[in-house]
């Protein structure tokens, strides 16, 4: 299973029904592996259309025009082959346009433009962790097609520097309104899980970054009660 923070955080915000719009995602990648399949869609597994299949080479523009816009919404982009399969976010607003630009079948080292604001927090992400998170991906894809008892631990050794990656990120990135939306939903597992989740301890140090104004915020007050119960944090 994919690592929980990084999806999650991204992904948890809410895709509401909305009005058609002139907005699209425009895609100029160069350098793509032969075979290499690059998608759009609302998750990794409702793919919206194909886009690699516009083009008949390796180097390619084109242009998606969103049929679903909102504040909040959001699409990701895959390149997928074979077993190894890249994705990324990308923020959408209504007539505010976005384009991906980049080479290689890494989306973490494609650049995503937004004039969403929740995209820099996304990309700011995406950069604290991207080395890691290819590393990742690669022994992912490689345990998948060759097995193997020391593949399988080389995975599982990468997955657990890409979660530690992840909680580095948000002990170290600015605390802003999306940085508190992404931690509300990474903390949202102590309600299924309790307080002996392993990553409890590490929260609650996190949580410590919140000034009084961060915890009086929708998003501070449900990371919150997520912690502590809707207690008081302690001093």
């Amino acid at each position: 299973m994919k690592p929980l923070l990084k999806l999650t955080a991204i992904a948890a915000l809410a895709l509401t029904a909305c009005q058609k719009a002139e907005t699209t995602i425009t895609f100029n990648l160069t350098d793509l592996p032969e075979g290499t399949v690059v998608t759009i869609g609302k998750n990794h597994t409702n793919i919206i259309e194909d886009v690699s299949s516009q083009t008949t080479d390796r180097t390619f523009c084109y242009t998606y025009t969103c049929d679903t816009i909102s504040e909040f919404d959001l699409y990701y982009v895959m390149a997928i082959k074979g077993s190894l399969r890249s994705m990324r976010p990308v923020f959408i607003k209504e007539n505010c346009n976005s384009t991906v630009t980049g080479s290689g079948i890494f989306a973490e080292n494609w650049t995503i433009e937004s004039e969403n604001p929740r995209q820099q927090f996304s990309n700011n992400f995406n950069d604290a962790i991207k080395d890691i998170e290819i590393e990742y991906e690669k022994l992912r894809s490689e345990a998948i097609d060759n097995g193997g008892p020391e593949l399988i631990e080389k995975y599982n050794e990468a997955q657990a520097k890409y979660n530690e990656a992840c909680w580095t990120a948000m002990e170290t990135l600015p605390v802003d309104e999306y940085w508190l939306e992404a931690f509300a939903d990474a903390t949202d597992i102590i309600n299924d899980e309790g307080t002996d989740w392993p990553t409890y301890p590490r929260m609650t140090e996190i949580y410590k970054r919140l000034s009084d104004a961060d915890k009086a915020t929708p998003a501070g007050k449900q990371i919150t009660k997520n912690l502590f119960g809707g207690e008081k944090a302690a001093e």
